[in-house]
């Protein structure tokens, strides 16, 4: 069989293109002109690696977050908050967590931020928690039936007046001086 001579350059234009779409992902289009170096270009499946997103931490998103509810920022969930949680409070912190029902907003005053929660129909079981993010330090107060409980992670930090205030049963060995 005798191809035509007029379809001779049509087949080789053909055959040239299909070599050259196949060959182009092995051309290096940077100015490089090593062999060797050649490397696929991306195709349309692959995605670029996000960038993970610092998470603020916990000092950070209080300071953040006045007026705002405990429930609103999952804060009893926030891994980093319970981590440390667990640690100053041990079992305790599964009994808070459990009677951390009623709450009050985040309130920051002087810096240090505070939040409460308490039992419900029963606020005479009531967990204060404090965060000073410059010192990076948390203390919880737990008051039950005037009872009072300090879990200190770094130690004891003075608390603004007007958290000390509030607060009645600790007296004032918390406030400034």
């Amino acid at each position: 069989m005798r191809l035509r001579s007029g379809y001779l350059p049509v087949l080789i234009i053909v055959v040239v293109a299909v070599l050259g779409c196949n060959l182009s992902k092995y051309v290096n289009t940077n100015g490089n002109n090593s062999a060797g170096n050649a490397s696929p270009s991306p195709t349309a499946t692959e995605s670029p690696t996000p960038t993970p997103k610092a998470t603020p931490s916990i000092g950070d998103t209080l300071r953040r977050s006045p007026g705002k509810y405990p429930y609103e920022l999952k804060l009893l969930e926030n891994k980093e908050l319970q981590a440390r949680l667990k640690k100053i409070m041990g079992g305790d912190f599964a009994t808070m967590k459990s009677h951390f029902d009623v709450q009050t907003p985040i309130e920051v005053v002087n810096g240090i931020a505070m939040t409460s929660g308490c039992e419900a129909h029963n606020c005479g079981n009531i967990y204060y928690i404090f965060v000073d993010p410059a010192k990076d330090n948390i203390n919880v107060i737990h008051v039950e039936d005037e009872r009072v409980t300090n879990y200190f992670e770094k130690g004891r930090f003075k608390l603004p007046e007007k958290f000390a205030s509030q607060i009645p049963e600790i007296g004032d060995e918390s406030l400034p001086d």
